[in-house]
């Protein structure tokens, strides 16, 4: 399983395109948030185990691997540039465990139809995506962003007890930008000992952070984001800081709203629901309209609405019905 690998006769995937079931085909890509191995034991026997992120240009999953003896694939994994994995199976992943923003997740048995080796192909990293702290309360929560901005605020690491009854370090800092709005950033375990080095006025680059309420607010967890810090005075947000100060000005905390709120406990989201994320002040441009085309290439999907009530119902695509639930509800007095 060691050394570099090309297999001209089997397709590369897009990590973005895959689905459920068997993957018929290989996944390229850069190794992060890899863990330890460790032993398992259950129903099916014991065995192996460890996991890590797989990233392509445009999208990440989760990866587990079992095996009787996965030394050598671990080792693999740390040390190569790129891996390709095949033969691997996915299904709907589990948040508890799950960093990325990914639906799926992949388990991947090397003692069967699974491989990883090494690829000699060239990767380019994701190319991160900065939003303005202003809109974090248009993501959902747990959704992963990238955030560019100063910080306002720290404090400093600190040990705590978890519900648990464990303990671990807590660190925390705020940052603000010119959308006049601060959010707390918070890093947990040993990511809590990079605060040690930050001060007020510092700018930070933040990829990959986890969005998450605390009381009414938006926070940042930034535990397995990367984090990028510039040199003092050398970020074009530097002068608008010092500006900023100044003049005294006010950076309001991001609050939660209700596209933000994660569903209750007993609601699952439905996997044949495609969703559509608008920030809560087009609610109402949707009042007046009877009918609402979308467009995907060279298909289309027809949303008409029923005047019966304040319906949205899914019409056809490519004049095939649509199977399962016909509509869904938009409530007139939001």
């Amino acid at each position: 399983m060691e050394g570099s690998c090309t297999v001209p006769n089997q397709q590369r995937l897009n990590i973005a395109a895959l689905v459920s079931g068997m993957m018929k085909g290989a996944i390229i890509g850069l190794v992060s948030m890899l863990t330890d191995i460790r032993n398992y034991s259950n129903a099916k026997g014991t065995g192996q185990v460890f996991s890590f992120n797989l990233a392509d240009e445009d999208s990440e999953i989760r990866v587990s691997v079992f095996g009787t003896n996965l030394r050598t694939h671990h080792y693999l994994c740390k040390n190569a540039t790129a891996v390709r994995v095949s033969g691997g199976w996915l299904k709907a992943s589990n948040s508890m465990y799950n960093s990325t923003d990914n639906e799926l997740e992949m388990t991947l048995s090397v003692d069967k139809d699974g491989v990883l080796v090494a690829s000699n192909e060239i990767v380019q990293q994701r190319k991160a995506q900065y939003i303005k702290i202003g809109v974090l309360s248009t993501f959902t929560l747990r959704k992963k962003v990238d955030i560019r901005g100063v910080i306002s605020s720290t404090m400093a690491q600190r040990e705590i007890q978890t519900k648990r009854g464990t303990t671990t370090n807590l660190a925390n800092v705020t940052l603000v930008d010119d959308s006049a709005s601060s959010v707390s950033c918070t890093f947990w375990a040993d990511s809590a000992s990079l605060v040690n080095h930050w001060t007020v006025g510092d700018t930070l680059e933040v990829q990959g952070a986890q969005v998450q309420e605390y009381g009414n607010d938006i926070s940042l967890n930034c535990t397995r984001a990367n984090v990028r810090q510039y040199p003092a005075n050398d970020s074009d947000l530097t002068e608008w800081f010092e500006r900023a100060q100044s003049s005294q000005q006010i950076f309001e905390p991001v609050q939660k709203t209700q596209s933000t709120a994660r569903p209750p406990d007993n609601q699952k989201v439905r996997r044949d629901t495609f969703v559509f994320q608008c920030s809560p002040e087009m609610f109402a441009s949707f009042r007046n309209v009877q009918i609402m085309q979308v467009c995907c290439g060279d298909d289309e999907i027809i949303f008409s609405r029923d005047k019966r009530g304040g319906d949205v119902s899914l019409g056809q695509m490519e004049s095939t019905p649509i199977a399962g639930p016909s509509h869904s509800t938009i409530n007139e007095d939001d």
